[in-house]
């Protein structure tokens, strides 16, 4: 009768500890379960890659344009039209802006005036000869326009909202040449026909000289009569 008391005490003493092992469970599967965490944390990183796609792949650079013609847009040539001056050639009928800062010719011999076109100032030698300073010329042929070296690309539209003209990009013996040639009579074939070009043999910079003519003959109008 004395032992019966400790052997319930000891009962008691087993089901309390039972019940703290049980208490103690369930706080450890609530710490153990991370899924706030793991489903969190990888949907941002699609998200950046998303925003940074477009800055990736630019956009072309875009061309401007005239009467069916384009070009890029020129960095050094844009801003040198913001001023520019006008000149007339009565003798050929046209008249064209060019470049505030770059410098045209007065008549020169059979050089009608607004015919060559130069980034420099220059001086004129023998009448007709082209100085060495001019990166653009204007002239008319009577016939057509006859290339001997290759004809690596052309394009046509038209100069002065009516007249059809063609762009031409020719190559050889180590040159290149860039030039409008546009219909003044019945047809290119018959002429007459005005050639407006620039060249890697030319005064200044070939591929702003190229810009520079692109901009002057979107600005081109004829003054005279047209065949």
């Amino acid at each position: 009768m004395i032992r019966f008391p400790r052997a319930i005490s000891i009962a008691l003493l087993l089901m309390l500890a039972a019940c703290t092992t049980t208490t103690s469970s369930p706080s450890a599967d609530a710490t153990a379960t991370p899924e706030p965490t793991a489903t969190a944390s990888p949907e941002p990183t699609p998200s950046a890659s998303e925003t940074d796609s477009p800055d990736a792949s630019p956009s072309s650079t875009p061309t401007e344009g005239a009467g069916g013609f384009t070009w890029e847009a020129n960095a050094e040539a844009d801003p040198l039209f913001v001023d520019r001056f006008d000149c007339q050639n009565l003798d050929d009928g046209y008249q064209v802006d060019f470049p505030a800062e770059w410098n045209t010719n007065a008549e020169l011999g059979r050089v009608p005036t607004c015919s060559w076109f130069a980034p420099t100032e220059y001086e004129t030698g023998d009448p007709g000869q082209l100085p060495d300073e001019v990166a653009i010329e204007i002239f008319v042929i009577d016939g057509p326009r006859e290339y001997l070296l290759e004809i690596v690309d052309e394009d046509s539209g038209f100069v002065g909202v009516t007249q059809p003209a063609t762009r031409f990009r020719v190559a050889g013996n180590d040159a290149e040449s860039y030039e409008y040639v546009v219909q003044l009579g019945p047809t290119l074939e018959e002429g007459p026909n005005l050639v407006a070009r620039t060249s890697s043999l030319m005064g200044g910079d070939y591929d702003l000289n190229r810009a520079v003519l692109d901009r002057m003959m979107a600005t081109m109008e004829f003054i005279g009569v047209i065949q």
